[in-house]
């Protein structure tokens, strides 16, 4: 199938949006996609499930790195275990995403998932170009509108029957990670910083400057938030050639908000994030963890971990090669919310007795209102 010029000259951002399109807001799902609160469909594999081949292209940042990647390879194991046939690629560098995706394809791989918004313009190249296998891509969502975000204007794109958008409202457990902080923070300094600057990062940063903007808000106090601007979109970023695979780099941003009297650090970055809460550990001062429940991931780091701000990336793969292989391939966007467990914020682990009672009680008000959409993460971001 030769993919057609025009849909390559929009190139990745028009066609797949990684995260919202405007901030804080729910990730918008097209008219042909399934509701945001419906999980990818969890059927049960068919009797011939050994014979169905899933795979997984992870990003850079590589497996190993206790959070994006690792979560992904939980959930492919989890096929593995349930019968399914499994491989996966990863990439060392961006020349290696189309690669890594055609060898997934030459491996008859019937479901090929891909990793993070770096794959975007790879993925799309191959969905439209294999109709015959299933698509889906973490961290993005398919835009029928195209470029201008429109619809019937030229440039829409027709959602692919083959792709599944697989998307998380982190800013959600991010609010209340934010909250927590604000509330726990000895110095009343919170700092964050991002791996590169796209929605699947400032998502994260944007939730925990709501969380502290609405905990000031609600207790007259007047907790700052250094690293992160959510009204201006601007903050600090590690960028360069490997903003997620550089812990040296994360130890010494930590410093830097230490020296500005910060007590507790979000990382977004990966395991370049690692170094940082290594080194607030060191200093005895605190972190939050990103993607996964890292108390549990980095033990080593647990007794600086307060709380983790989780995407429940493990499961929704694991459920869209389910329905994959029960003949659903895709035409659809999941986006995983705290009203649907899609995102959540971990245990407290070491911090459990530490954080109060009242402290506790207010965060899992605050999750039950976002859940509820009476408290909006987008109305606390200007």
């Amino acid at each position: 199938m030769r993919i057609p010029t025009r849909l390559l000259a929009l190139g990745a951002t028009a066609a797949i949006v990684f995260g919202a399109c405007t901030g804080g807001g729910a990730a918008a799902a097209p008219t042909s996609a399934a509701p945001a609160s419906a999980a990818p469909a969890s059927a049960a594999p068919t009797e011939a499930a050994p014979a169905y081949k899933a795979c997984v292209a992870f990003d850079t940042g590589g497996l190993g790195d206790k959070g994006f990647n690792d979560l992904a390879k939980k959930g492919l194991e989890d096929a593995a275990a349930a019968g399914f046939d499994t491989a996966y690629s990863e990439a060392q560098g961006a020349t290696d995403y189309a690669a890594n995706i055609q060898r997934l394809i030459d491996e008859k791989c019937q479901t090929i998932i891909t990793v993070g918004f770096n794959q975007t313009q790879a993925t799309i190249e191959a969905t439209l170009a294999n109709p015959e296998i299933a698509f889906a891509q973490v961290d993005a969502t398919w835009n029928e509108l195209g470029a201008d975000y429109t619809a019937g204007t030229a440039d829409d794109m027709p959602f692919p029957a083959n792709f599944t958008g697989i998307d998380f409202q982190i800013d959600q457990a991010g609010m209340l990670a934010g909250y927590l902080a604000a509330g726990f923070s000895k110095s009343g300094k919170i700092g964050t910083y991002g791996g590169a600057q796209f929605p699947g990062v400032t998502r994260f940063m944007d939730g925990l400057s709501a969380g502290i903007k609405y905990y000031n808000q609600k207790k007259g106090t007047s907790v700052s938030l250094l690293g992160w601007d959510a009204a201006a979109q601007t903050g600090t970023f590690v960028g360069g050639d490997n903003p997620w695979g550089d812990p040296a780099k994360g130890e010494q941003l930590a410093q830097t908000f230490l020296d500005q009297g910060v007590d507790i650090v979000h990382p977004v970055s990966g395991a370049t994030g690692n170094g940082t809460l290594k080194a607030m550990l060191a200093a005895g001062k605190y972190g939050i963890g990103v993607d996964n429940d890292q108390a549990v991931t980095l033990p080593e780091y647990a007794k600086a971990i307060i709380t983790s701000s989780q995407k429940v990336i493990d499961v929704a793969v694991l459920d869209t090669i389910k329905k994959n292989a029960a003949g659903d391939m895709g035409g659809e966007n999941y986006v995983g919310t705290l009203a649907n467990k899609g995102v959540a914020l971990s245990p407290f682990h070491e911090f459990d007795s530490l954080i109060s009672a009242d402290l506790k009680a207010e965060i899992e008000a605050l999750a039950a209102e976002i859940a509820a959409g009476t408290v909006k993460v987008a109305d606390y971001l200007k």
